[in-house]
């Protein structure tokens, strides 16, 4: 019986947990990439890097897609924002991949994507400590995720941040 009431009581206090946690879809744009943007765009009038929205995880922009751009410059030039600031390649190589970027048109279609995955430490804290550590102060890291895919007359880019 009393095993029974302490799995009930487990079982409830797990529930209220899930119900007055955080969503965790729920996304938002570090400073550093909204300033990286801007720069973009004072820089390249005829190429700006516009916000969509925020779906899935990922912050989603589009950039126009030019005759006179190249498909490796696009995604460098998208890779080289997330380089300039701290992150490092976790990858040699990009992959390929499937991606929704948002739509106003429903259902929203999937498209080719190249992706590349990134991570930058971030500076140690010195009121933390790490598990285990021996009184060193804790590192934290954060991890990025970028797709860069074509939709004809537009290039989306996404970026997912997990800290």
């Amino acid at each position: 019986m009393k095993n029974r009431f302490a799995h009930c009581c487990c079982a409830a206090i797990a529930l209220g947990a899930l119900l007055t946690a955080t969503p965790v879809g729920a996304a938002s744009i570090p400073a550093w990439l909204d300033e990286a943007i801007s720069s973009w765009n004072a820089k390249n009038e005829t190429m700006p890097i516009e916000f969509i929205d925020i779906k899935d995880q990922f912050i989603w922009y589009t950039l126009p897609n030019t005759p006179e751009t190249a498909s490796t410059d696009i995604r460098t030039s998208i890779y080289d924002l997330v380089l300039e600031h701290g992150y490092e390649v976790t990858d040699q190589e990009e992959r390929v991949t499937t991606g929704k970027p948002p739509s106003e048109v429903a259902p929203y279609k999937k498209k080719k994507c190249w992706t590349r995955s990134f991570v930058r430490n971030i500076e140690e804290l010195s009121n933390t400590t790490a598990v285990g550590g021996g009184g060193r102060s804790g590192v934290r890291q954060s991890m990025l995720t970028s797709l860069v895919c074509e939709d004809g007359d537009d290039w989306f880019t996404g970026f997912r941040i997990l800290q």
